[in-house]
């Protein structure tokens, strides 16, 4: 009788790995090598970290987490680990399987468990924090880095200060992973900025890290605030959140308490990937204590400090340094200081602070990991991949609150958010689509529009039945608008890369002032 043979184990899911799981191979495995997550924001780094092995075929690389000792923020891990479609055990197992090497961000696991020699790497840039309520560095507690097995991988010398003797011995300088990739994708901040329907507007990122004295944590209201004082036409803004927010709130009460912001054109960045691109594509960073001010000053991109200076920074730090130097965000007109922190620059010599061996950590991190593996290292070159595109969470602006103001001929318009109050304009009016705008938006509309389709004239007169107080229909389609007013539709042509619907306030500030609609629009 033939033996009976078990299928493999699925992929995707934490499995049992038995002793004659090799049969089942393709490839011929010499090592073994362990990823152990903690959190979102650790497995995102190990990532890149695990992108070194990239076509070595000598190589099986499994995924674990210590279901034993959850963090705090570990929501969100097992579904991040499901979307791998990576072979994860369980820690129980992981601890008694012959691995050749194990790679964590966070020495919060009992990596002395493990019977592999461990390269633990940082999870941010450096060390630039204590633990809350602590004055043990985050990421260097002396009491998880004993132990021979361990070995820690820093991202400038001059961090070896802070660790004990013993522990020194078993340090090495590598730089930073994430810094690297962000180096190697800055040409394609111009694609990431299309991503981003950025346009030729400037982009305004806010990055937040997690806690009261973070970002958001200090102000949520920051993002309607920007909202509500710059001009649609002029800037994109967008919002990136700390993991760790995303996991101690959910995501469905960050999306909840960023509900209005959203409606009136905030773009959200997921915490699983696209915040580097979401900071290579940016103009201008608004950020807090947290380490994505230093990997935009990395990137040669300038910085306002919008938060109160977080009581667990690290004295002498980098950040710490990066945070005396940066102009702090005020309550004065936002256009005013963004503009000023564009043209002042990036800030420079922090950087140099936090990452030793800029563009190189590859090179120096890979002979590393295998010479730890006790395996020669591939002969193609060392190279971390780009940054992954963004994937933006956004809604299109349904309703606008708009001024016109006049010079001469020339009619400027200016446009927010009808979903955020802010002060009068000259010329105000409301503008909103006919089906997309909310009930109270339409109510209370000056213009209703739709985009182009079949009658116009049938629609319009429909319209303006059920909306008599709107002054004002049209529709839009590219290099054009239609306008119906008074029984009567006037076609107004867009110049090249003109938003159409700009047309239809132009004309609705002449119909108010009973002029002739078709004079020319344009400055």
């Amino acid at each position: 009788m033939a033996e009976k043979r078990t299928p493999p184990p699925s992929l995707w899911r934490k499995v049992p790995i038995d002793p004659g799981y090799d049969r089942w191979l393709t490839y011929r495995v010499e090592r073994r090598i362990l990823v152990v997550a903690r959190t979102v924001t650790t497995l995102t780094r190990l990532l890149d970290i695990r992108s070194l092995f990239d076509d070595d075929h000598r190589v099986q690389v499994a995924f674990t987490f210590d279901e034993r000792n959850r963090a705090y923020f570990g929501a969100g891990l097992e579904e991040f680990l499901s979307s791998l479609d990576a072979v994860v055990v369980a820690w129980e197992q992981a601890v008694r399987m012959p691995f050749d090497l194990a790679v964590a961000a966070s020495e919060n696991d009992a990596l002395d468990e493990l019977p592999c020699p461990v390269l633990l790497v940082p999870h941010g840039i450096g060390h630039q924090k204590y633990y809350p309520d602590s004055t043990t560095i985050s990421g260097l507690n002396p009491d998880r880095l004993r132990g021979d097995r361990v070995h820690v991988g820093l991202s400038h010398a001059n961090q070896l200060g802070r660790l004990e003797p013993e522990t020194a011995t078993r340090a090495v300088v590598i730089g930073d992973p994430c810094h690297d990739r962000m180096l190697a994708s800055a040409h394609r901040a111009p694609h990431f900025r299309r991503v981003l329907d950025v346009g030729a507007r400037k982009h305004v990122v806010l990055a937040s890290t997690w806690g009261p004295q973070s970002l958001i944590g200090a102000n949520p209201l920051l993002p309607q605030r920007l909202l509500s004082e710059l001009p649609l036409e002029d800037y994109r803004v967008s919002l990136v959140l700390h993991p760790g927010v995303w996991s101690a709130h959910s995501p469905h009460q960050v999306r909840a308490n960023l509900a209005t912001a959203m409606r009136a054109g905030l773009t959200v960045i997921p915490p699983q990937h696209g915040w580097q691109a979401a900071i290579l594509a940016a103009d201008v960073v608004i950020a807090d204590c947290g380490s994505m001010p230093l990997y935009a000053t990395a990137a040669q991109v300038p910085v306002l400090l919008g938060s109160p200076v977080a009581d667990t920074v690290v004295p002498g730090s980098p950040l710490a340094n990066l945070i005396d130097a940066a102009p702090r965000l005020d309550g004065s007109p936002l256009p005013d200081q963004l503009a000023a922190a564009i043209a002042a620059g990036p800030i420079a010599d922090v950087a140099e602070q936090a990452v030793e061996y800029p563009g190189k950590c590859a090179e120096v991190l890979r002979p590393l990991l295998y010479d730890l593996l006790g395996l020669p290292a591939p002969a193609w070159p060392a190279v971390f991949p780009p940054v992954a595109d963004p994937t933006p969470e956004r809604q299109p602006v349904a309703a606008f609150r708009v001024g016109v103001t006049a010079d001469g001929d020339a009619l400027t318009v200016t446009r927010f958010p009808a979903a955020i109050p802010g002060p009068p304009m000259r010329g105000q009016h409301v503008v909103a689509h006919a089906e997309l705008a909310t009930l109270s938006e339409l109510e209370g509309a000056d213009v209703v529009y739709r985009e182009a389709a079949a009658d116009f004239a049938s629609w319009a007169r429909e319209t303006a039945r059920h909306r008599p107080h709107a002054r004002l229909l049209a529709e839009v389609t590219p290099g054009l608008c239609r306008v119906w007013t008074d029984g009567s539709v006037t076609e107004l042509t867009a110049a090249p890369g003109e938003d159409p619907l700009l047309l239809a306030s132009q004309a609705h500030w002449r119909a108010v002032r009973r002029l002739p609609l078709t004079a020319d629009q344009r400055p």
